[in-house]
């Protein structure tokens, strides 16, 4: 493993995000080498290496925007066909990236949502949204028909993540649908606190009436 990307990955697995952070102003190679670290989301590393990408284009975005942009760009031009490669991780790290700089990519969550009717990208995009509105970032009206449509989903990971992202839309039905899933039983992981977290889909509904 190259120097920087050994680095890179010491400082994740002590969720030093300031040394990634100095790392990136320093040098922008940082980039590339948190997406390489960023494809197993079975581990919370590439969780933390998504993490880090928003806050390191943050902070090289106030000097450099330009070639904050290109990364942009470059992420969703893994997501499309044409690519040759699958962008797994896009849509989680774009939704960091709009998070720390907000109006410089007011224009990219629409962005996102429009690869939801790709399996591939389907939990990645709800993740996106739930972490884009938690950030008091409107994500687009068409937001609340995915989670809606996700809340019956099938796959427990999906409803999942459309619970834990319908909490935090103000969208009423949305709410009321939430209230009647607490005692779905159903399993997944969410990224909490810089670690993976398995959880029921109840147990997240359950906060909508004030629970744990």
């Amino acid at each position: 493993m190259p120097p920087l990307k050994q680095e890179i990955r010491d400082a994740l697995l002590h969720a030093d995000f300031d040394r990634v952070v100095l790392l990136a102003l320093k040098n922008v190679k940082v980039f590339s080498a948190l997406i390489s670290l960023s494809f197993d989301k079975e581990d919370p590393l590439s969780w933390r290496a998504i993490e880090a990408m928003g806050k390191s284009a943050g902070a090289v975005a106030k000097s450099n925007p330009v070639f904050v942009r290109n990364v942009v760009q470059r992420l969703l031009w893994s997501m499309r066909d044409e690519s040759g490669a699958i962008g797994w991780n896009a849509p989680e790290m774009l939704a960091e990236i709009v998070v720390h700089s907000p109006d410089l990519f007011a224009d990219i969550p629409p962005i996102i949502l429009s690869f939801h009717e790709e399996d591939v990208f389907l939990r990645g995009v709800i993740w996106a949204m739930g972490r884009i509105t938690g950030s008091g970032i409107d994500p687009g009206h068409k937001t609340s028909d995915l989670i809606m449509q996700g809340l019956d989903h099938k796959d427990p990971s999906v409803r999942g993540l459309a619970v834990w992202t319908g909490l935090q839309l103000k969208d009423e039905k949305i709410q009321e649908k939430i209230r009647t899933m607490n005692d779905d039983e159903g399993r997944f992981t969410i990224y909490e606190n810089h670690a993976l977290v398995e959880k029921t889909v109840g147990e997240v509904a359950s906060r909508v009436s004030g629970g744990c």
